[in-house]
């Protein structure tokens, strides 16, 4: 806890942690969209503007790209800004990037995909990397003057609320696309409307009299980064985590950007749907957090993270046997793959902070980071080329005996992920949890898994404050 939040008094705290839950609140909208891809913007990019996978797939891989760039570019600016100038210049340039695309959409020809892509692409590389500071920058401003003493009660209903918000916007967005069909004015609106809110969360923190005038340095007492790499070296558990990482990461984006072009295109699935969809996914993760948190503290961390996994990526083998007949089944898939996915993803998150070896904190979170953004963000770019070509050869061998249909190529690559995630398991394996590190405040240790915990259904997790139960 920092001197400034010693400093406050408890009406000035009171206002500042009230401020703090209205900028939340108000910035889940737009947290939820900077991810290419969720099921809105693939309905834009794949069915508005009728762009190719290979490009849809490089667009989806930009998040990671911008989770990479940050640690490069993030240490620069603590160096010369405070944590609070370092959250909100990000965010007022995310605004003018998403404000820019709401008015471009009306310009942008619907009927020429190879150049709007272009646009797109252009934009969605600019976003990751403002999107990325903005988050990395805010997390480690908040935790900077909220005091250790209220993080367990305040964080708690603040997650909460974030959750009850982003239900709310997918119900919006959920009965704009069914009510007024996925056009581009549709979109404009939407994108419009998360923009509106993001201002109000930019004033909320602009508001906020803490944090200002406390740099984010790196700490006179750190250890030559040698130093450093040799006490990562020596924490094997550490390394396999960070090579389970690697490989979930690529599973979980191979094809993660297509399940919502997947659901539209080949099983009969409205936009609209598809919203509500997700919206059963944040159900299931928001009821079944709290029980998940229970189960790490009574059997480990380990063991929950496990079973969490292997039942979700089971299940998902069922999307290899979907049909426009039978996508039924999508509303039970989509609450038990939340319910799991919420339980994997405290679980990975509190096994971290086990890992981390205090002496080389800040490189090993970087270090994690880069290899597990570098990972993630080949994989959208490799499964959209594949199945371009797939589809393409499925288009010229069409009538042909034994030719593959588009509905078997979806079918055949919705299997990488389930494959994969077990595979990764045998990695998990090897990693022994220990006792828990003394770690106040880990700064965009869990960005890439936010980030594909958001794409699959969790997006209250972009801006999800992690916090440790205190013992009684």
């Amino acid at each position: 806890m920092s001197a400034r939040a010693n400093s406050l008094s408890g009406s000035s705290l009171l206002r500042n942690l009230r401020l703090s839950t209205t900028d939340g609140i108000t910035a889940a909208p737009i947290c939820y969209l900077i991810l290419p891809g969720n099921f809105i913007v693939a309905a834009l990019l794949v069915g508005c503007f009728k762009l190719s996978p290979a490009v849809y797939g490089v667009i989806g891989s930009m998040p990671y790209w911008g989770n990479f760039a940050q640690g490069l570019v993030l240490p620069l600016l603590n160096r010369r800004l405070s944590p609070k100038v370092a959250a909100i210049w990000p965010a007022v340039a995310q605004v003018v990037c998403w404000a820019g695309l709401t008015v471009a959409l009306g310009f942008l020809p619907e009927d020429r995909p190879e150049t709007s892509g272009g646009w797109f692409l252009g934009f969605f590389a600019v976003s990751a990397v403002v999107s990325a500071l903005a988050s990395v920058g805010w997390i480690a401003w908040i935790q900077e003057w909220v005091p250790a003493r209220l993080r367990h009660g305040y964080f708690g209903l603040r997650n909460r609320l974030l959750q009850v918000a982003q239900i709310a916007f997918l119900l919006v967005v959920a009965w704009l696309l069914w009510s007024a069909g996925g056009t581009v004015r549709v979109f404009q609106v939407i994108f419009g409307g998360a923009v509106f809110l993001r201002v109000f969360s930019i004033w909320a923190q602009a508001s906020t009299q803490a944090g200002a005038g406390v740099a984010a340095g790196a700490g006179a007492g750190a250890l030559p980064w040698r130093e450093q790499l040799a006490a990562i070296g020596r924490t094997g558990a550490f390394k396999w985590f960070i090579a389970y990482g690697a490989v979930w990461g690529f599973a979980a984006n191979f094809f993660g950007p297509f399940y919502p072009v997947f659901m539209m295109e080949q099983l009969g699935r409205s936009a609209g749907n598809v919203s509500f969809f997700i919206a059963l996914t944040s159900v299931g993760g928001a009821l079944s957090y709290q029980a998940w948190g229970a189960l790490g503290n009574r059997f480990g961390n380990k063991p929950v993270m496990l079973f969490a996994m292997i039942a979700w990526q089971v299940s998902n083998f069922s999307w290899a046997f979907l049909t426009p007949r039978n996508s039924w089944l999508l509303y039970g898939m989509y609450v038990f793959g939340g319910i799991m996915n919420a339980g994997f993803t405290l679980s990975l998150f509190n096994i971290q902070l086990k890992l981390i070896p205090p002496a080389a904190k800040a490189l090993a979170i970087s270090l994690n980071l880069a290899v597990t953004a570098l990972a993630t963000a080949v994989a959208p770019i490799l499964g959209g080329r594949i199945l371009q070509a797939m589809l393409a050869n499925a288009a010229a061998g069409a009538g042909e005996a034994g030719a593959m249909s588009p509905l078997a190529v979806y079918h055949t690559l919705v299997l990488v992920q389930p494959v994969l995630g077990l595979l990764a398991c045998l990695l998990l394996v090897r990693v022994r949890e220990v006792n828990a590190h003394p770690l106040a405040s880990v700064v965009g240790a869990m960005r890439n898994i936010r980030t594909l915990s958001a794409m699959l259904g969790l997006g209250f997790f972009v801006n999800h404050i992690f916090y440790r139960q205190p013992k009684k």
